[in-house]
């Protein structure tokens, strides 16, 4: 048995090692390039990513709550974020497969947002997977779990780095969760949200 004191220390040393890895193992994102061939990124011309309604539960602060909100809570357009037309098709089922193609430029665009979303969800979901301590709030401050969440984020980035085929998702893939459902399954995409061009 050890005292909550000790486990609390040897955790915080381990969290502090893991985020040390942070150079190494975090990228740096670049903007999608005009002529990008890419073809889930090369309508985003500029962007570094996608940004996603999923989210990890955590603990916070009445005075901060809006800087933690959700798609579902609230994003609107501003530097470095386009948000989907609202009321407008936006979900990938909805177009079921290349039957019921876009009708006009929002519907466009919503899908290939939709698309390029999965690819975050996939990636929540893996890491949901892979660590428990993402799937429910915490007791930690938010500094610490915000600590917890990019620890969580270095450690899949190396064992991307290290494994070819993430057992992981092959289970879920076996199990039949495609792309469009794994981040629902989890609820919580693509671990690799930039192509190589």
């Amino acid at each position: 048995m050890r005292s909550a004191r000790t486990v609390r220390q040897h955790f915080h040393h381990v969290l502090t090692a893991v985020l040390r890895l942070g150079s190494l193992l975090l990228a740096k994102p670049i903007p999608v390039s005009a002529d990008s061939s890419c073809a889930r990124w090369k309508w985003f011309e500029g962007c570094l990513g996608a940004l996603d309604g999923t989210y990890i539960d955590v603990r916070v602060p009445v005075e901060d709550r809006a800087r933690y909100r959700t798609r579902k809570g609230g994003y609107s357009n501003g530097e470095g974020f386009l948000s989907p037309y609202r009321g407008v098709r936006y979900h990938l089922k909805e177009w079921n497969s290349g039957r019921n193609s876009p009708q006009n430029h929002e519907e466009f665009f919503n899908m290939k947002h939709a698309s390029a979303r999965n690819v975050i969800e996939r990636t929540f979901g893996l890491l949901k997977a892979r660590r428990a301590i993402l799937r429910s709030p915490t007791f930690y401050s938010i500094k610490v779990q915000n600590r917890i969440i990019m620890a969580c984020c270095l450690l899949h980035n190396y064992i991307r780095q290290e494994m070819a085929d993430d057992p992981i998702e092959q289970l879920l893939t076996d199990e039949g969760f495609g792309e469009e459902d794994f981040g629902e399954y989890l609820g919580t995409v693509d671990s690799n949200p930039i192509c190589n061009t």
